[in-house]
């Protein structure tokens, strides 16, 4: 088996280049493998491009992943744009970790690793594949697409620099929550048009808006523990602004990871969606900045092959 390895060393902070020091003794001599260090922003798109077009029927590669969500991300849609089948897998190094969350891949870089040595047969899982008609897009996430709440949080995160010192000290999730807060008073609430399995809604006061592939957001927090990566659907957390305490119990729920549960929230479990915003609204797709714009999606499922045993 070869090894096509993408690294992000600057994902969490410098977690991946430190991830890649500890595993880098191990690899040498056991594996064949390619290395692929990125140098700028969605450079490790730009490799997996590159290997797609290596190796095209090529079924002895795997491409492996060092970084966040978001090299993930962005290497996931390299691979499917160029028309790629190799299975990929994922040693995580970012902030949230919430794909290896909700896959089963460990947090320990050589367990991480172990897990995708040990693999004897790739593993088909169902992703999210959505196109925004406002702006004329289309990709695939593995986490979840958030507009409102989660997206502000995001927005507000990344741009933040407590995050560098929360991420030095392990606490990367503590950032996204201590953002939290400030966002219940900021963020307004919107319109939200949805269509699903031939039905029609229509939310005047929408406030927190998640499609997910799987339960985890924001670094471990669960937005909805019954979302699957092996379940060839998509859900949807829709929670609308009340008054000032019931808003905050609804944020207290999405922090327990209760909300989708909720009677105060409305919870859909769909292969296809449809919804638009008639106001300009933050996004994030697996943890990265959409914009602050209007939103017109159609989300739907796809599959991909993952190279990984999950945990037990």
């Amino acid at each position: 088996m070869h090894y096509e390895i993408i690294l992000n060393p600057t994902a969490g902070n410098g977690k991946a280049q430190k991830t890649w020091n500890i595993l880098q003794p191990v690899i040498e001599g056991q594996l064949d493998y390619s290395l692929h260090q990125t140098d700028y922003a969605n450079h490790e798109a730009f490799f997996a491009k590159r290997i797609a077009k290596a190796y095209p029927h090529n079924s002895d590669t795997v491409v492996i992943v060092i970084g966040g969500d978001g090299t993930l991300h962005n290497v996931l849609n390299g691979l499917v744009k160029a028309g790629s089948t190799l299975p990929l897998s994922y040693i995580p190094a970012g902030t949230g970790n919430d794909f290896a969350r909700g896959y089963g891949i460990s947090l320990n870089p050589e367990k991480a690793l172990q897990q995708i040595i040990s693999t004897t047969k790739a593993r088909t899982i169902t992703i999210g594949h959505y196109t925004e008609s406002i702006k004329n897009e289309e990709g695939y996430f593995l986490n979840n697409i958030g507009i409102g709440f989660d997206a502000a949080i995001v927005s507000r995160t990344n741009s933040s620099k407590t995050k560098k010192s929360l991420n030095k000290l392990r606490l990367g999730n503590l950032s996204y929550l201590s953002k939290a807060f400030g966002v219940i008073y900021d963020q307004q609430p919107f319109q939200l048009t949805l269509q699903e399995q031939g039905h029609h809604y229509i939310f005047a006061n929408a406030f927190i808006v998640v499609a997910t592939n799987h339960p985890y957001i924001g670094g471990g927090f669960q937005i909805d523990h019954s979302a699957n990566v092996n379940d060839d659907a998509i859900s949807m957390v829709v929670a609308e602004r009340k008054n000032w305490l019931l808003t905050l119990w609804e944020v207290i729920q999405f922090g327990r990871g209760k909300l989708a549960e909720s009677r105060f929230a409305h919870h859909f479990h769909a292969k296809a969606l449809h919804y638009s915003t008639t106001s300009l609204e933050f996004g994030q797709i697996d943890g990265e900045n959409m914009g602050n714009r209007f939103y017109d999606l159609n989300v739907d499922t796809s599959h991909y092959q993952f190279w990984q045993e999950p945990l037990n």
